[in-house]
């Protein structure tokens, strides 16, 4: 399954349900989500992918597969050494 690299800014209760929702979402896209956690304080969860900001709040699992639909594209395969 090919990996998209994203990373997720914040942390709390709405850091993890990001966490949770870009694995659902990635899942039903056909990719792993891999996340690259940053540990700051921020009023909403912030998703950066290829170093530019997607999501800025917490959103519901079918609006996040909508935003990262098209990144798919960056999506790498896994190496043969995962």
């Amino acid at each position: 399954m090919p990996i998209l690299e994203v990373q997720l800014v914040g942390r709390g209760e709405d850091a993890m349900r990001m966490e949770k929702r870009l694995s659902c979402a990635g899942r039903a896209l056909g990719v792993n989500v891999k996340v690259d956690w940053k540990m700051e304080r921020q009023d909403y969860p912030k998703v950066y992918v290829d170093g530019k900001l997607v999501i800025d709040r917490l959103l519901e699992t079918t609006a996040i597969e909508c935003l990262l639909k098209p990144w798919l594209g960056i999506a790498s395969m896994p190496s043969d050494r995962e």
